[in-house]
């Protein structure tokens, strides 16, 4: 209980400090708006590669804190889809306010249209990650949470080609790149 409480401090902590920081950086509404659309973007993916790593970390030094975080990975995996749900609230209500319209005409489609398709993949794993899901869903549950996979390439796609700020730059796709890859490789390497 201790851990999960501190998993939901640092969530909403992150949360708060993203529209604070927003505020104080930004110059006008539509820049702040940008910010807030690209920043719970961004902190949705590396959420995902934070989950992702939580077993790796623990095969490479098992500790107290280790432990910790892969007995409340579900709940970093439910703050990941909050995350990614500010993310999909904000753009749906302030770029495109909730005309579909916008979305099938606009010239980046296909690319909301990989996020819309990731996003709707973390909101069934998020509703599933609890203990009941487990049992009813017996190993189909895991073959479930594997898409976590499947939502990290799109995701990549989506943001490679239509993040506004931090995907927009270079070195950052070239770091999340190599991150992933040794996220990848780590976890086959240090597979059960």
């Amino acid at each position: 209980m201790k851990n999960i409480l501190k998993i939901h401090l640092a969530g909403i902590s992150i949360i708060l400090l993203i529209l604070l920081i927003g505020r104080f950086v930004s110059s006008s509404s539509k820049q702040l708006i940008l910010i807030y659309v690209s920043s719970f973007g961004f902190l949705a993916l590396l959420s995902i590669m934070f989950v992702l790593s939580i077993p790796v970390l623990v095969k490479l030094k098992k500790n107290n804190f280790t432990v910790s975080l892969l007995v409340s990975r579900r709940w970093i995996g439910i703050y990941t889809f909050v995350f990614a749900l500010i993310h999909v609230f904000l753009v749906f209500n302030f770029l495109f306010n909730w005309d579909i319209n916008k979305i099938i005409q606009n010239p980046n489609r296909l690319f909301f249209g990989l996020g819309t398709i990731s996003f709707l993949i973390l909101a069934v794993m998020s509703a599933t990650s609890n203990d009941k899901s487990v049992r009813i869903l017996g190993k189909n549950w895991k073959r479930l949470h594997y898409l976590i996979y499947v939502v990290l390439v799109l995701i990549v796609i989506h943001s490679f080609n239509i993040g506004k700020i931090f995907m927009k730059n270079v070195v950052f796709q070239i770091i999340i790149g190599l991150m992933i890859v040794l996220i990848i490789i780590a976890k086959i390497k240090y597979r059960k």
